[in-house]
Parts: C-alpha cells; sequence; structure tokens
C-alpha cells in the first residue's frame, strides 16, 4: 500500500472463459461446472461463434462457449482460491496496462469431484486491475483519457500480485 491512497491498485474484474467448441450438452455441462460455488458461484452467459469454420463444424452465432464476470469480493476470493491452485505466473503473461491472465487446466483442482459423466474442463482467466479514479475513462459526461503517471504499468501489476497474493512470477529466458 503506497501513502497516497489514488495510488493503490485493485482488481477491477476478473472474466472466467470456458470454451468447449460446440453447443448442446457439452456446453450444458461447462455452465453447470461455472456456476458451483467453488468456481464462480454466479450464472454464466453464452458466448456465439463470430464466423463460420467449417473444419470444426462451427457455424456463425452458434454458442460454443460460456463465460462469467467477477466483480468486487467476488473477484477477490475467486482469486484468492486460484492462486493456492497455481501460485506461479510467468512474465508474458502481463500486459502493458495492468491486465494478466492465465488459464487453469481442470476445473478438479477447485476440489470438485472427477464425474465421467462430465468430464474434464479448463478455463481461461483475464484479469483487469485499476486505480481509484479509472472511472474518468468510463463516464458518460467529461470522459478523458487516464494521464500516463497513473496508469498501471507491468512492473506494478507483478509487484501487487507478489505482495497481495504471494504470486511468484518467472522471468522468460
Amino acid at each position: 500500500m503506497s501513502e497516497n491512497s489514488m495510488r493503490n491498485i485493485e482488481v477491477d474484474k476478473v472474466v472466467i472463459n470456458m470454451s468447449v467448441g460446440e453447443s448442446g450438452e457439452t456446453l450444458a455441462k461447462a455452465e453447470r461446472l461455472l456456476s458451483q460455488p467453488l468456481i464462480a458461484n454466479q450464472k454464466p452467459i453464452k458466448i456465439a461463434s463470430k464466423k463460420t469454420l467449417q473444419t470444426f463444424g462451427i457455424k456463425k452465432g452458434e454458442a460454443i462457449a460460456c463465460k462469467v464476470t467477477l466483480r468486487g469480493d467476488r473477484a477477490t476470493d475467486f482469486l484468492k482460491r486460484t492462486f493456492n491452485i497455481q501460485n506461479r505466473l510467468m512474465s508474458y503473461q502481463f500486459d502493458t496496462i495492468g491486465n494478466f491472465s492465465f488459464g487453469i487446466a481442470e476445473h478438479t483442482d477447485f476440489g470438485i469431484p472427477y464425474d465421467p459423466k462430465v468430464g474434464i474442463f479448463g478455463m481461461d482467466v483475464s484479469v483487469s486491475l485499476k486505480r481509484p479514479g479509472y472511472r474518468i475513462k468510463e463516464r458518460r459526461i467529461q470522459k478523458q483519457k487516464i494521464p500516463a503517471k497513473h496508469r498501471i504499468k507491468r512492473e506494478d501489476c507483478i509487484a501487487f500480485l507478489e505482495n497481495v497474493y504471494g504470486v511468484e512470477v518467472i522471468e522468460e529466458e
């Protein structure tokens, strides 16, 4: 924590995405998994494909994935549980404006027992960080850009994760 409260970094949102590549029963299973209390405890929304890919049997407009957006306490609780499972990130998973993404290979890592009827699902997690005052870029009246000195840099993001969540960030070789 810094002396200036406007310089503190906090979690803006966490987006959990499960892309299954087909609609129907497989997508319904992924939705049920995402809505479980051990993962997101929130109803997911379906995501439709943007174009037709004949090689994969995907039509434009067909629901092929589901996602959940977590904010506030739900987002921080999810990150704490996730970083207990996976406590290492690579430096290339961070961008230059305060976001990072990582993947979770299996939903069973959250303590959900394996069910052969359901199968194994992985998920992609994208996290956005912000500082107080970021509302000026989203408000309707007098919308403005975030000043360069107030933006979150890659180093700030890494330091925040190491201090708050105890995450180890491995540099590229």
